[in-house]
């Protein structure tokens, strides 16, 4: 297993690398292990690493955020309404609105907090 990376350049930005979002990385504890990979502009990049069973409670955001599945499944639950996250599926959510995810398998996600939005 690989750690996430962000690669930018020295200079100001005008893109970023990240590799290894699809990694399940073991937090060696029994919750998740979330890390801000990197902070861009509009958004920060969070990698979600969730063994089997892990649960992410339930929670709010105060800015939107965009989640993305990379491996796995997620069941995301949202005001109440389940949603599977899987590779390729993405939910958004609105700023203040509930939600909260569990792993059914092994899984990664990328989250994006959305700045400005």
């Amino acid at each position: 297993m690989t750690d996430v990376q962000a690669e930018e350049p020295t200079e100001p930005a005008e893109f970023t690398v990240i590799t290894g979002l699809d990694e399940v990385i073991d937090s060696g504890t029994d919750r998740p292990k979330i890390d801000v990979v990197a902070k861009v502009a509009g958004a920060n990049v969070v990698h979600l690493s969730l063994r089997s069973g892990q649960v992410i409670d339930d929670h709010r955001s105060a800015t939107p955020i965009l989640v993305i599945g990379q491996r796995g499944l997620i069941e995301f639950t949202v005001n109440g309404e389940r949603v599977e996250l899987s590779p390729g599926t993405a939910v958004t959510v609105a700023a203040s609105v509930l939600h909260k995810l569990v792993a059914v398998e092994d899984s990664a996600a990328t989250l994006l907090i959305l700045k400005n939005a």
